[in-house]
């Protein structure tokens, strides 16, 4: 967080080196990173972490659009730009956060959706005890979908979300380095990267429920709390049932592959 709060660069700012030109992934993985390391929620009350969390936002804003990154690149890296950081409300980064969240999730769901579904359907194979079945993998694949819709109108979810697909890009990364002939190695982080998207529906639910039952909420009462945690429960118990023993069966594989 000094390091944001102590720079007008915005390089610096997000940490990653002065280029003409930086990949989509490079940029929103640094963005993601920082804005996590300085969000508001970690640091409730602390202005420096609200100060700093609407810098990185800014910096995202920049550099991640060719044409305001050309004006900024155009001025000797002695004499940046003064941007004011703060003329924007909060709800500014916010929004840039949750767009970000939801282009990425979105990609990865594109990407690998029918990779998921197929491996899915592999397990259920190798596992009958597990029950899977066509109607099971449709189940959690209708659940993923609906981590879009949670992240629209949720803020709990989008600070439960953010953790995920940190974590999620660094394994990508990860894998887009590996030799192309690693199959040990790519089938292995493969197989991370779907524990870690199969689970977000019920890592999201929890993050839910715990705000919901938490008794220093805003809500007044027990019922109401009680009310609200079943008003926005996701999943039905037999899909967190098939979430759990999947996740089971992907961690002794990759474990298997070492």
């Amino acid at each position: 967080m000094l390091q944001v709060l102590s720079s007008d660069d915005l390089y610096c700012i997000l940490g990653v080196p002065r280029s003409s030109t930086i990949d989509r992934v490079t940029i929103r993985r640094a963005y993601l990173s920082r804005s996590r390391a300085c969000h508001p929620d970690k640091f409730p009350g602390n202005s420096d972490a609200t100060s700093a969390f609407q810098k990185v936002s800014v910096a995202y804003d920049v550099l991640s659009n060719p044409s305001s990154k050309r004006t900024y690149d155009s001025r000797p890296a002695y004499s940046h730009p003064k941007y004011d950081f703060f003329s924007q409300s909060s709800p500014h980064a916010d929004e840039t956060l949750k767009g970000v969240l939801l282009s990425v999730f979105s990609e990865f769901l594109e990407g690998d959706f029918e990779m998921i579904r197929t491996l899915l359907r592999a397990i259920g194979d190798l596992n009958p005890s597990l029950e899977l079945g066509d109607d099971g993998v449709n189940s959690v694949l209708s659940v993923l979908l609906s981590v879009r819709e949670r992240v629209l109108t949720c803020r709990t979810c989008v600070v439960a979300l953010h953790g995920e697909l940190c974590r999620a890009l660094e394994i990508q990364s990860a894998f887009r380095q590996l030799p192309y002939f690693d199959i040990a190695g790519r089938s292995r982080l493969t197989i991370k990267l779907t524990r870690i998207t199969i689970s977000l529906p019920v890592i999201l639910e929890n993050a839910m429920q715990a705000q919901y039952t938490n008794p220093t909420s805003a809500h007044p009462t027990h019922h109401d709390r009680v009310k609200d945690t079943n008003k926005f429960a996701l999943l039905p118990r037999r899909v967190v049932l098939l979430i759990r023993g999947i996740d089971v069966v992907l961690d002794r594989m990759e474990r298997t592959l070492g």
